[in-house]
């Protein structure tokens, strides 16, 4: 009699636990679909400016090398200078980008930030930072058995993740 009622309450530990690993690990990919979706979604940075990730990053390296013309910031973002051009040109239109020509030649278009593409590019990492400051708030209140923990999840999940088409 002992031995079954140790065998049913080991069952339902059992399967609790099985629960629960489904349940992170379900939790786990939700997180990287709702990111992955996140990326291909405009926000709103400035008032009525919507901008998606790609466009960022292109304002960041504007930002950051206002010497670099086309190619030299394809290279920097990892596109084609092709949807640098694109990108950039619909943000000139939209007032957050300024092309103009240096130098000798004349041909090359360079770009920088306007106010309002600068505006945009604050409330971006601003946002950044508020949701970085309050990750590191949450990780340093946990033991360095549970960092070590997450790691070795992450690790693992990196390990065996899907392959997705």
């Amino acid at each position: 009699m002992l031995d079954g009622m140790h065998r049913l309450v080991y069952t339902g530990v059992r399967k609790e636990e099985e629960a629960m690993q489904c349940e992170i690990a379900r939790q786990f990919f939700d997180m990287l679909t709702a990111l992955s979706a996140q990326q291909r979604l405009p926000r709103e940075y400035s008032a009525g400016q919507t901008l998606y990730q790609a466009e960022l990053l292109l304002l960041e390296k504007i930002d950051a090398y206002p010497e670099a013309n086309a190619s030299a910031l394809s290279a920097r973002c990892g596109v084609t200078k092709g949807a640098v051009t694109q990108m950039s040109g619909r943000r000139v239109e939209k007032g957050l980008a300024a092309a103009y020509r240096c130098g000798a030649n004349k041909k090359e278009k360079y770009l920088r930030l306007t106010s309002e593409g600068r505006r945009a590019l604050a409330e971006y990492t601003r946002q950044n930072e508020a949701a970085a400051a309050e990750l590191r708030r949450y990780l340093c209140s946990l033991s360095a058995g549970e960092k070590r923990t997450i790691l070795a999840f992450i690790a693992k999940m990196k390990d065996c993740m899907p392959v997705c088409a």
